[in-house]
């Protein structure tokens, strides 16, 4: 098994992973940053309109390896309600 760092970057704030995990496949390091964005993401959605996550995975050595990033953002469309719309009825 080799030991992978986890970093995460939530909307701007940063928190390195000191501890490490250890992984047997560079599929199960991939399994891990999603599972472990997925996780985020239920925690900390929604607070707002805009939201960035990121997890940055290291090897043993500090070099990164894989980045998983959801962008999330709501865009409404402002529309005037001045008059009869066709959703009304008469």
């Amino acid at each position: 098994m080799a030991l992978y760092y986890f970093d995460v970057d939530d909307n701007g704030t940063f928190y390195p992973d000191d501890q490490g995990t250890d992984c047997d496949t560079f599929d199960r390091v991939k399994e891990e940053a999603i599972r472990t964005l997925v996780e985020m993401i239920k925690d900390s959605l929604p607070d707002g309109d805009r939201h960035k996550l990121m997890i940055k995975v290291r090897d043993d050595g500090g070099d990164v390896v894989l980045q998983v990033s959801l962008n999330f953002e709501v865009e409404a469309e402002h529309r005037s309600h001045g008059g009869s719309s066709p959703d009304s009825h008469v």
